[in-house]
C-alpha cells in the first residue's frame, strides 16, 4: 500500500472514530434529565403547620356564691339594714345574679346580695324609701378576677346589666311595711320592665 493510501486511510478512521464519539455524547446528553441549572429545577415544597387550638376550662366554671352574699362590699360599702320591708327575688334566667338596691335619697347602693339561677332569695331589714333595683347578671363566678372597683371578684361569662325601669318605693311606717317581689329574667321581661345598663352606671357609688 502506497504511503498515501496510508494516510487517507488513518484520516477517514479519525473522522469515523469522532463521529461516532459526536453521536455518543448526544445520546447521552438526551438521556440526561438531571437540570442543568439547580436553583430553576429546584422544587419548593410548603409545609402546612395547623395550630391545635385547645379550649382552656376555667377552674371556676360552674361556681356559684351562696345566696345572700355581698361580694361587692369593697365597692359599696357594708349594707344597710335597718328597716322592716322585704324584697323576694324570683331568678328564672339562665344566669347568677347579683341585686342591688340604689337608694335614691342617699345616692348610693345599700345592698349588694347574690341569687343563683332558678332559685328565690329574700332581701330583709330595708327601710323605707325609694329605691332602684339593678341587676348583674352572669355565670362562672370567679373570686379571683378583678372587678371594676379593684376588689376581687366577677363573673367570667354572660354578664349583662339591667336596672328596673320605675323605682321601687317600700313603706316602713305604723301602717305596715312592704313585701316585694320581682322575677328575673336574662331579657326584658319577668313582671315589670327593665332596661339594659352598663357596667359603670351599676357599679357607681
Amino acid at each position: 500500500m502506497s504511503r498515501n493510501r496510508k494516510i487517507l486511510l488513518v484520516i477517514t478512521i479519525v473522522i469515523i472514530a469522532f463521529c461516532y464519539a459526536f453521536l455518543l455524547y448526544l445520546t447521552i446528553d438526551n438521556t440526561d434529565n438531571t437540570p442543568r441549572n439547580p436553583r430553576v429545577a429546584k422544587t419548593h415544597e410548603t409545609t402546612r403547620q395547623y395550630s391545635s387550638h385547645q379550649t382552656h376550662k376555667s377552674k371556676y366554671a360552674g361556681y356559684q356564691l351562696q345566696n345572700g352574699s355581698s361580694p361587692f362590699d369593697s365597692c359599696f360599702g357594708k349594707g344597710i339594714y335597718n328597716g322592716n320591708a322585704t324584697l323576694t327575688i324570683k331568678n328564672g334566667a339562665s344566669s347568677d345574679a347579683v341585686i342591688c338596691l340604689y337608694s335614691i335619697a342617699l345616692d348610693r347602693t345599700i345592698r349588694n346580695e347574690y341569687v343563683q339561677r332558678n332559685t328565690n332569695f329574700t332581701m330583709t331589714d330595708i327601710a323605707q324609701g325609694r329605691y332602684k333595683i339593678r341587676v348583674f347578671y352572669g355565670n362562672d363566678w370567679n373570686p379571683e378576677l378583678e372587678n371594676p372597683c379593684g376588689g376581687k371578684g366577677y363573673f367570667e361569662s354572660n354578664v349583662s346589666f339591667s336596672e328596673f325601669d320605675k323605682p321601687q318605693y317600700f313603706e316602713d311606717s305604723y301602717n305596715g311595711y312592704t313585701v316585694a317581689t320581682v322575677t328575673l329574667y336574662t331579657v326584658t321581661g319577668g313582671n315589670a320592665s327593665t332596661s339594659r345598663i352598663n357596667q359603670s352606671t351599676f357599679f357607681e357609688n
